[in-house]
């Protein structure tokens, strides 16, 4: 997705609060103005399928369940996930920063685009890890499968992917053993000009981590910069690490150093709930003593 730089008092962020959520959500889309109607009996069968449960019980509490609307919660084990459904599409905003900016085919895009209903789901349950709360909105997804549903969209990360296998048991179990980069986290390119353009994470936040940006010039490989990006969210996750502006690391195995600086310009699109950090490759010499 090319999105061209300009400063100006009327941001994205401005626009949409919910933007800046820290809470992790997912929306379903379907391809009907009618939403899916499970049973109690087969939200819990669809939940447990994927592994067995701490505590047996799904307790699921509708405020409203038809299908033109729904509002409701879904909880088990020491998770709580709100449902809400609307038998309307998302905001253009929302499908833009996503659907549109995600690198799946063109016709997939146009039928995303084109939903008629959504179902968000809001994970405010007491798991401390964030990849478990991940993986109950995945296990929640399973019971409001449909043939009408088109995809999955996170707005956290400014991501979407068809649902494909990964509703499956197996798939979502993958997830502790396999970070789903792809899935749970995006890569959106700012333009500055035709040439030159910022390349940020979005959704590191969920993780407790914080976002990522690299002024790419003109030659570099931004494939191969997203990749470094990776690795070193990999390392600040899996270690626990806390990093700030002035602090460097090396990384293992390519002879590259990166130094961490704030961010200094546009600040409304580069800057994520918890912050983002400018990455910057340096030399030996210019490592902190």
């Amino acid at each position: 997705m090319q999105i061209y730089l300009k400063k100006k008092k009327d941001t994205m962020a401005d626009q949409n609060p919910e933007f800046l959520s820290n809470l992790p959500y997912i929306h379903l889309l379907y391809s009907t103005p009618d939403l899916p109607i499970p049973t109690e009996k087969s939200i819990a069968e669809n939940i447990s399928a994927v592994e067995p449960l701490s505590n047996q019980d799904v307790i699921v509490t509708w405020e409203k369940q038809t299908q033109h609307g729904c509002l409701g919660t879904i909880r088990f084990d020491k998770h709580n996930v709100r449902v809400a459904g609307l038998a309307q599409p998302l905001p253009s905003e929302a499908i833009h920063r996503t659907v549109h900016a995600r690198q799946w085919q063109v016709q997939w895009k146009a039928v995303m685009r084109q939903h008629l209903s959504h179902l968000s789901l809001v994970y405010t349950g007491d798991d401390p890890d964030p990849i478990e709360k991940m993986i109950v909105l995945y296990k929640v997804s399973r019971a409001f499968n449909h043939e009408n549903l088109l995809g999955i969209v996170n707005e956290n990360a400014w991501t979407a992917h068809p649902p494909a296998e990964t509703l499956s048991s197996e798939k979502i179990r993958s997830f502790r053993g396999e970070f789903p980069i792809k899935l749970w986290i995006g890569f959106v390119r700012f333009y500055m000009d035709e040439e030159n353009f910022w390349l940020v994470t979005k959704g590191h936040h969920i993780f407790d981590v914080p976002d990522l940006a690299v002024l790419v010039q003109p030659g570099e490989s931004p494939d191969q910069i997203a990749h470094s990006l990776m690795n070193i969210f990999y390392y600040i996750f899996e270690q626990d690490v806390f990093v700030t502006a002035g602090d460097t690391l090396s990384i293992k195995g390519t002879g590259e150093t990166m130094r961490f600086s704030e961010v200094q310009e546009f600040e409304a699109f580069l800057m994520g709930p918890a912050g983002t950090l400018v990455v910057e490759k340096i030399n030996s010499d210019q490592v902190n003593p």
